[in-house]
């Protein structure tokens, strides 16, 4: 019976089997008569490290993080401030700033000669973020921007935005349909024609106006509707003027927070669509601060690692397997739960299998951490806690645990739970985090 290590992982090591491994759920069959290995949980795997610094201001040059402040928060008589921090390596001003691209401004756009990079103009693309690949050049997406437009010819291309933000090249509208994702069209379309360009703008209700009918491939979505800047085959990039690029997200009411009180910061990622749906980088919660959530689908990552490990394209990896919780906050109300990936049945027994084998390593107990929800119905009433989720050692593996009055079952077979409820004016909610 192959039993956690006794040796801190290096964290080389560590970044290396966060790629493998998995050892979550409840068993799907009985163990009767099998012992599951010790019972001590996996080793430290650097949970005592200083987290890294958190440097407020619009660069990198003395942190790991770009951080902006947008309010505070109290919780138990302790304020937080509320923050939106960014890893500098997402950082487009931090990334491409530096860069002398030659920008051309027009009536309604500009046009960057980047070589098929995604650029960055002070004081437009502010909330436009950088997303590192080998081939992407920073654009939203895992495929070679330049092959692709050299072989299909000029092509919008969708970028992502910094945490908090909505994506700017998309629009909701309620065409009476009921089709959801015909909900979504474009705020904006380059059209080509020959050497002519031209921006158009979304006026509903332009019935002739594109929607989305469904493909998930970024080349099929970028020919059929046109989200994102457009990529000529000059390798000029193509953006708009006067349009939100990225649209903040939240109110000045701060409804729901997430506070981290752990000690490493927390990264969570997020699944774009319109677009591949693939994880990208959403907020970073830091260590001593409260943080708003993107929109969207979040995934929260293990505690510790950071965001370029876990923020992944990589198609042939499961999906949300180190991951161990989803959603968070939004404007009107909170939503806390167990991943559905990190709790897989068929997942999860392939990999305790692995680990019973001694082919890989259990997950580091520091890796993991636990969630406790909070909420406060009147401005000047108690906060009352509605449940928590976490996960336990079992000797073979991590299963999923909740206590707490409010929780909702999200499958009965794995005890997996969520916790969430809607916010009206005065009301708060508070997600925390800490150490399992």
């Amino acid at each position: 019976m192959k039993r956690p290590p006794t040796h801190p992982f290096a964290p080389a090591r560590a970044a290396a089997l966060a790629l493998l491994v998995v050892l979550t759920g409840c068993s799907s069959r009985e163990n009767t008569g099998t012992s599951s290995g010790s019972t001590t949980p996996p080793p430290s795997n650097g949970g005592n490290d200083p987290p890294p610094p958190v440097v407020e201001g619009a660069n990198c040059d003395n942190g790991a993080f770009e951080v902006r402040s947008i309010g505070t928060t109290e919780l138990e008589g302790e304020t937080y401030k509320v923050i939106l921090a960014t890893p500098c390596e997402y950082v487009l001003s931090h990334v491409q700033g530096k860069k002398n691209f030659p920008v051309e401004e027009r009536e309604t756009y500009y046009v960057a000669d980047s070589h098929f990079e995604l650029p960055y103009i002070p004081g437009v693309m502010d909330n436009v973020a950088y997303t590192p690949g080998e081939k992407n050049k920073g654009w939203a997406n895992g495929m070679d921007v330049e092959a692709e437009v050299q072989k299909l010819g000029a092509l919008p291309v969708l970028y992502h935005v910094i945490p908090g933000y909505e994506y700017g090249y998309f629009t909701r509208y309620d065409d009476g349909l009921g089709d959801i994702f015909g909900a979504f069209r474009p705020t904006w379309r380059f059209i080509k024609n020959g050497g002519d360009v031209n921006l158009l703008f979304f006026a509903p209700p332009d019935t002739e106006w594109p929607r989305h009918r469904g493909g998930w491939n970024p080349r099929e979505i970028n020919q059929e509707i046109g989200f994102g800047f457009l990529v000529d085959t000059d390798g000029k990039v193509y953006i708009p003027k006067g349009v939100p690029l990225g649209r903040q997200e939240w109110n000045d009411e701060l409804r729901c927070v997430v506070i981290n009180k752990a000690k490493q910061p927390v990264p969570v990622t997020r699944t774009q669509f319109p677009g591949d749906e693939s994880y990208y980088m959403a907020e970073t919660f830091m260590p001593g601060y409260a943080s708003i959530s993107s929109p969207g689908h979040l995934y929260w990552g293990h505690k510790g690692k950071p965001m370029i490990d876990v923020a992944k394209w990589d198609g042939t990896l499961p999906g949300n397997f180190d991951k161990p919780f989803t959603a968070g906050c939004s404007p009107d109300g909170y939503n806390a739960g167990h991943a559905e990936g990190f709790t897989w049945p068929e997942l999860r027994e392939k990999m305790r299998d692995e680990y019973l084998a001694g082919n890989i390593d259990a997950i580091p107990k520091e890796n993991l951490y636990r969630i406790k929800v909070y909420r406060k119905d009147e401005p000047n009433g108690a906060v009352e806690l509605q449940g928590e989720l976490f996960y336990e050692w079992d000797g073979d593996e991590w299963l999923p645990r909740a206590t707490g009055e409010k929780l909702i079952t999200i499958d009965e077979a794995r005890s997996t739970y969520r916790i969430s409820g809607h916010l009206g004016d005065g009301q708060r909610a508070f997600i925390v985090i800490e150490d399992l």
